[in-house]
């Protein structure tokens, strides 16, 4: 990308960031509010205490261990990433107007081209 600069619409991306966060928010809330009572009743193991439900039990309860798990991880993971990219955005801007500010206070001269800069 030589001779090409980066552009940004650091408002886009802050809503952006904003929105997946709140996402996140909304995966995590769901995860309490439905995944909560399904944990709760798996154990009381509403399948039976026999043969047969304690086979199911067996494979039921690992595999919704690690969807309620994964389930929690992937709304803290959403609202983590929507911060993070609200908080680069910030960044990225206040680095450009910092470099700007400091670039106007160089002095301008013109280059002499049989003499090296210094």
């Amino acid at each position: 990308m030589a001779g090409e600069g980066i552009w940004l619409d650091a408002d886009r991306a802050r809503r952006g960031g904003g929105d997946l966060a709140a996402t996140g928010k909304a995966v995590t809330a769901a995860r309490r509010e439905t995944g909560d009572p399904i944990a709760a009743a798996s154990g009381r193991r509403p399948w039976g205490r026999d043969d047969i439900g304690a086979a199911f039990d067996k494979h039921y309860q690992g595999y919704a261990e690690t969807l309620l798990r994964a389930w929690e991880l992937l709304g803290r993971s959403l609202e983590g990433l929507g911060s993070d990219v609200v908080r680069s955005v910030t960044a990225t801007v206040e680095t450009d107007l910092s470099n700007a500010r400091d670039l106007g206070k160089i002095p301008h001269q013109r280059h002499n081209p049989h003499r090296p800069w210094r």
